[in-house]
């Protein structure tokens, strides 16, 4: 779907001074006519954030059952859902796969016509927002209704596809209560059976105490659900978001109810409004030793749930069949139908490459203020369209920056990564979001070029911070070059970087570039003095399992659960490792005892112990 990869960086090009590159996207073009408009200020979504969430939805008439608040927290760890006011709109943006992608802005009222031309606007912004990170617009749970709006708006524009796995079934509260008539003879006569089976049965409220005994059943539901060979990966994803609910189940508003028999809990379901008229049933389980089980704490929290409440969505079938018949066995009372709206032209781009990269030229030339010979010799040599992120605006290049291949000896391994060179972003533009929203890009494209690490030099004091706030941490120092470096031979130098137990490996063609930007520096500078301190440099983690895994290689001795959080720029690494005995195994499954950190922290973890250098770095 993306054509390059480019990003900012901002790099004050000195001899004597590392670059803080200026970030750029590659490939991707993004055509704008207005900055002011496509940066629409995002945050991740929180607890705290129930109050405005709710204040659009609950008083409107969305049912879809993605706009639970429930939903919208227990699955921001695979998703990184992100939330933003615009125009009298609320938007939802996350990640799906590799990819980025929004819901359908969401209004606080019933709808109206008058809102047409508002929703179309709104829209605009979103896709203009999703062009500037590199990405073309992907829509999901679009309405019906809205579909006509976007097709009239934006003629030829998308394709608009039902997506029938993601159908929400929906009820009226009655009928799920009474299961009256003879369609739902079947599931009357399984409720009646049970409750002859076990007279003495209970319902209960779910309270936070009987939260362990819920996952009790939980277990047993999976131990007898799961395949034989391999645990489903949606199963334990569904597992930690179900954790997350009952972990924060006061600041959700969930509401549950139970079922026992002999003082033993054996179902349990749980939920929270979508609207003030329309519940949406998050979680359902049962043990299966008790037959019907499954129709009793279906119908009884039915029964039980404030009247308020005239519809029920028991949410998608996934494309699952046994889901999808057990769930039309109920006969729903309206199938919500939602639609995919994605891009039909989404590679398309009015500059060439080659204009793409005179255009990073003048902007490189225009932030760092080198000599032409210098910015020759880098565009002619090290230069690859394929590194290259960039930013247009106006069909102009505002933004840019490379992601320059290494590989990182670390002891006997060699990882992937990738050195953040050339940042830069046009002074109009510098102060609007533009450099962490394409780094955040640059480090979600490297993930899935698999990237283990990304390194970098900021070029003054105050960057230190900045880049701290994309992740990075000072566990890498660049040294200085070795002595007569100009004279030595490929193997020579080699045989002299690769003494080193951590360090980023230069190749021959490598060699050969530093030698002639040494050969340009003396000719233009005769008198400079080459740096001979080392500087500090910075690194982040891409990858938070391959990264383990060199640690774990690294400490076989080491037993311990880790839990990455709060990756915004690669949610895929918001999840649970635990390494033994020299390994690393991830999961969605939370695991006891963890140790959580952030993806800087993590690097501070991994490399507490190691001394990591480069150098020769185009600076």
């Amino acid at each position: 779907m993306m054509i390059g990869d480019t990003i900012l960086f901002h790099p004050y090009k000195n001899k004597n001074k590392p670059a803080f590159a200026s970030l750029k996207f590659s490939g991707y073009l993004c055509n704008l006519n207005n900055v002011d408009n496509y940066m629409i200020k995002f945050h991740d979504v929180k607890t705290t954030d129930r109050e405005l969430i709710q204040r659009y939805t609950l008083c409107g008439d969305r049912m879809n059952c993605d706009l639970s608040f429930a939903n919208i927290i227990s699955w921001r760890f695979l998703y990184n859902t992100q939330i933003a006011e615009v125009d009298g709109f609320l938007v939802f943006r996350f990640y799906t796969g590799h990819h980025l992608a929004y819901m359908a802005p969401v209004w606080k009222c019933k709808w109206e016509e008058g809102m047409r031309e508002c929703f179309a606007a709104v829209v605009r912004q979103m896709r203009d927002d999703a062009i500037i990170l590199g990405h073309p617009f992907l829509m999901l749970g679009v309405c019906s209704y809205m579909t006509k709006i976007l097709e009239e708006t934006f003629p030829e524009t998308f394709y608009i596809k039902p997506d029938r796995d993601h159908f929400d079934y929906i009820y009226t509260r009655e009928k799920l209560a009474t299961l009256s008539g003879k369609k739902l003879q079947g599931k009357r006569n399984h409720c009646n059976k049970f409750r002859k089976s076990f007279p003495n049965y209970e319902y209960r409220p779910l309270t936070k105490d009987m939260i362990p005994e819920c996952i009790a059943v939980e277990e047993s539901w999976r131990a007898v659900t799961k395949d034989d060979t391999d645990e489903s990966e949606e199963l334990s994803e569904e597992l930690r978001s179900m954790t997350r609910v009952f972990d924060l189940w006061d600041e959700i508003g969930a509401l549950g109810g139970t079922i026992w028999v002999d003082g033993k809990l054996i179902a349990f379901t749980f939920g929270c409004p979508i609207t003030n008229t329309v519940f949406d049933v998050c979680v359902e389980k049962a043990d299966t030793a008790y037959e019907g089980a499954f129709s009793i704490i279906n119908q009884e929290f039915a029964q039980h749930l404030p009247e308020q409440y005239e519809y029920m969505n028991r949410e998608e079938d996934l494309g699952i069949e046994g889901l999808r018949y057990a769930k039309l066995s109920y006969k729903p009372d309206i199938l919500l139908e939602k639609n995919v709206i994605m891009e039909k032209y989404p590679l398309a781009q009015e500059e060439t490459q080659e204009e793409i990269k005179e255009e990073t030229i003048a902007l490189w030339r225009d932030t760092f203020h080198d000599v032409e010979p210098f910015i020759q010799l880098y565009f002619s040599r090290v230069f690859k369209p394929e590194y290259n992120v960039i930013c247009q605006v106006n069909q102009h290049t505002v933004a840019a920056l490379q992601t320059l291949p290494y590989t990182m000896k670390y002891y006997s391994e060699e990882v992937r990564t990738a050195y953040i060179s050339g940042v830069s972003v046009r002074e109009e533009y510098r102060k609007q979001n533009m450099g962490n929203n394409l780094m955040s890009q640059a480090h979600f494209r490297l993930y899935h070029k698999d990237i283990v690490f990304a390194t970098l030099i900021p070029a003054e004091e105050w960057l230190y911070d900045w880049y701290a706030r994309c992740g990075y941490t000072r566990n890498i120092t660049c040294t200085p070059d070795p002595k007569e470096v100009d004279k030595m031979d490929f193997k020579t130098f080699d045989e002299w970087q690769r003494k080193k137990d951590c360090v980023l490996l230069h190749d021959e063609e490598g060699l050969e570039i530093i030698k002639e930007d040494n050969r340009l520096t003396l000719t233009l500078n005769p008198t400079e003095q080459q740096e001979t301190k080392d500087i500090p440099a910075m690194i982040r983690v891409i990858n938070a399992e391959k990264a383990l895994e060199l640690y774990a290689q690294r400490h076989p001795e080491r037993t311990e659960n880790i839990r990455v959080y709060d990756d915004s720029d690669i949610p895929m690494n918001n999840t649970y490792f635990q390494i033994k005995r020299g390994h690393v195994v991830r999961t969605n499954r939370p695991l006891p005892d963890t140790r959580s950190l952030t993806i800087a922290e993590l690097a501070d973890y991994i490399f507490k112990d190691d001394s990591l250098e480069m150098n020769l770095m185009l600076n």
